[in-house]
C-alpha cells in the first residue's frame, strides 16, 4: 500500500507525519554512512608513478572513533597522540637528510610521533608535495629507530579529520558543543652565528611560522582560538654547541628538557646545519626505486666507469676552458692506467631544457657551454638522462619540475657516483670543493673501501689545471 493510499484511509494525521519523518531520518541517516565510507582514515601510502594521485589504501571504517581516546588508540597505540612535525628543514638533500634524522633521535627522546615531511626538489618541507617515501625507505627507516612511531602527512591530516568529527558529535547536557582546542607549540630553531651563547625563549604570536603550515586549515588553523591554542618559541643555537661530541650532548638535553611538553602537536621550522645529538644516525636510506634505477645505469656501464661530480655554478666562469682541459687530461690518464673506459657525468648543467639542474644556477655563459661542448666532442659522456635514468617518471608530466630541477635525480646522481670504480671532481675555481654532496660521495666511498670493497680504486681525486 503506497504512503498516499495511507494518507486517505482514516488514519490519524500525527501518525502518518511520525511516519513520514521516521522515514525520511532513516535515508539520511544512510546517505552519512555512505558519505564518511568514501573517506575512510589513511592506514598506508604508496607512491604511484603511474598515475597522479598517491593511492591510499585503509581498513573498514566500521567501527569509527566515538572519542578522542579510542581515536587516539587508533593511530598512535596510546590514548594520547603526541606529534613531533618538523615542517621545514632548512637545507638541501645532503643536508637534510641529516637534519631529518636528529629530529626524528629529538622525537624518540621526547617520546613523540615523528611526522614524516613531504619532499620534492630536493628539500623536506610540507611546502613539497610528494610523500617522504618518494626519495626514502620508509621500511628500513622503522628498522634503525625501532621505537618510534612514523606517520606520513596524509596520516596526520585523516588524525586531524577524524579528531575534527569527533569534536563535532561531542555536545553538553545543555545542547552546547564542547570545544577541545587543538593545543600545539610552535617552536622556531635555528643555527645563528653571532650569539655567545644558546637560548630558548617565548616569542610573539606568529614568529616565524612558514606560510605553508595554513595547508592543514581549516582542520589545524594557528589563526583560530577555537581551533588551537597555540605557544610560540624560539631557539637560537650558538655554532659551538654543536661541533663536537661533548657540546653537542650538552646541547641535546637542553633541547630535549626545553621541549618535553603536554602539548599534542610540537611544529618546528628548523635551521641547523650540524647534527643535534652526539651520535650521528646513519644516512636515511633510499626508497627502492632510486636504488635499482642506480643498478640500471651501473649495468649499462658495464659496471666500469669513471664518476665526475662537475658543479659548475661556483665555478669561475673564465677560468672554464682551463678547466676542461685539465679534466680532459686527468680522464685519459686514469682511463689508460686503469684500463677503465665509460665515463659518467653528475652535473648542475641543464640536460633536460635550458634551465640548469639547481635552483639557484641561473648565470649560464658561453664559457660554461663551451666547457661541456669540449667535454663531450672529446668523450662519450653518459648522464642520467642519455641513460635512460628516471625513465617512468619522465613520462609523467606530474614530475616534469621535479625532473628538472636539482630533486630525486640528484640522489640518483649521488649513488651512480658513489659505486663508480674511480671518482674525481674539480679544483677551486672550477667546481665547488666544499661540497656536502660530494662529501657525501667521498665518504660513503671511504667506508665502502675500509669494508674491502676492492672495486673502488679511489676515494676523490681532483683535477688539477
Amino acid at each position: 500500500m503506497s504512503l498516499i493510499q495511507i494518507a486517505k484511509k482514516p488514519f490519524p494525521l500525527i501518525c502518518f507525519i511520525l511516519l513520514l519523518y521516521t522515514i525520511n531520518y532513516f535515508y539520511y541517516e544512510q546517505q552519512e554512512l555512505l558519505s564518511d565510507k568514501s573517506e575512510k582514515p589513511l592506514t598506508k601510502v604508496q607512491v604511484s608513478f603511474s598515475s597522479s594521485k598517491t593511492s591510499i589504501t585503509n581498513n573498514d571504517d566500521k567501527n569509527s572513533p566515538g572519542s578522542l581516546e579510542e581515536l587516539n588508540k587508533k593511530y598512535c597505540g596510546k590514548p594520547t597522540c603526541k606529534f613531533l612535525f618538523a615542517y621545514i628543514i632548512g637545507e638541501q638533500e645532503t643536508k637534510a637528510n641529516l637534519h631529518f634524522r636528529s629530529f626524528i633521535q629529538l622525537a624518540e627522546k621526547l617520546n613523540r610521533i615523528m611526522i614524516l615531511t613531504n619532499v620534492e626538489s630536493s628539500r623536506i618541507s610540507t611546502c613539497s608535495k610528494f610523500p617522504f617515501d618518494f626519495y626514502y625507505n620508509t621500511d628500513l627507516l622503522q628498522k634503525e629507530f625501532p621505537n618510534v612511531i612514523f606517520k606520513s602527512e596524509n596520516d596526520f591530516i585523516f588524525w586531524l579529520k577524524e579528531r575534527d568529527q569527533i569534536k563535532k558529535k561531542i555536545y553538553t547536557n545543555n545542547g552546547n558543543k564542547i570545544t577541545s582546542p587543538l593545543s600545539i607549540l610552535h617552536s622556531s630553531i635555528k643555527l645563528h652565528k653571532n650569539i655567545i651563547k644558546t637560548f630558548y625563549d617565548n616569542a610573539e604570536p606568529n614568529f616565524d611560522k612558514h606560510e605553508c603550515i595554513s595547508k592543514f586549515e581549516p582542520l589545524m588553523d594557528l589563526e583560530d582560538p577555537n581551533n588551537s591554542i597555540v605557544k610560540y618559541t624560539k631557539m637560537r643555537i650558538r655554532t659551538t654547541d654543536l661541533i663536537t661530541n661533548q657540546s653537542r650532548a650538552k646541547f641535546s638535553k637542553l633541547l630535549t628538557k626545553v621541549l618535553t611538553t603536554d602539548d599534542e602537536i610540537l611544529l618546528v621550522n628548523s635551521y641547523v646545519v650540524y647534527p643535534l645529538f652526539p651520535e650521528i644516525m646513519p644516512v636515511i636510506p633510499y626508497s627502492d626505486y632510486i636504488l635499482n634505477e642506480a643498478q640500471k645505469i651501473k649495468d649499462k656501464l658495464s659496471s666500469s666507469y669513471i664518476g665526475i661530480h662537475w658543479r659548475l655554478e661556483r665555478s669561475t666562469p673564465e677560468l672554464l676552458p682551463e678547466c676542461v682541459q685539465g679534466l680532459i687530461k686527468t680522464l685519459n690518464k686514469v682511463m689508460k692506467e686503469d684500463g677503465i673506459n665509460n665515463i659518467y657525468l653528475a652535473t648542475d648543467y641543464p640536460l633536460l631544457s635550458s634551465k640548469s639542474q639547481s635552483s639557484t644556477f641561473r648565470n649560464l655563459s658561453h664559457y660554461h657551454h663551451d666547457a661541456i661542448k669540449t667535454l663531450n666532442e672529446t668523450f662519450k659522456i653518459n648522464t642520467w638522462t642519455s641513460l635512460g635514468g628516471l625513465e617512468q617518471l619522465r613520462k609523467n608530466n606530474q614530475y616534469k619540475e621535479e625532473l628538472n630541477g636539482s630533486g630525486i635525480q640528484g640522489i640518483l646522481d649521488k649513488l651512480v657516483c658513489i659505486n663508480s670504480n674511480y671518482f674525481i671532481s674539480g679544483p677551486k675555481g672550477c667546481s665547488r670543493v666544499e661540497s656536502l654532496f660530494t662529501k657525501a660521495i667521498a665518504n660513503e666511498r671511504s667506508n665502502r673501501i675500509d669494508d674491502k670493497d676492492s672495486s673502488l680504486l679511489n676515494i676523490i681525486d681532483r683535477w688539477t689545471l
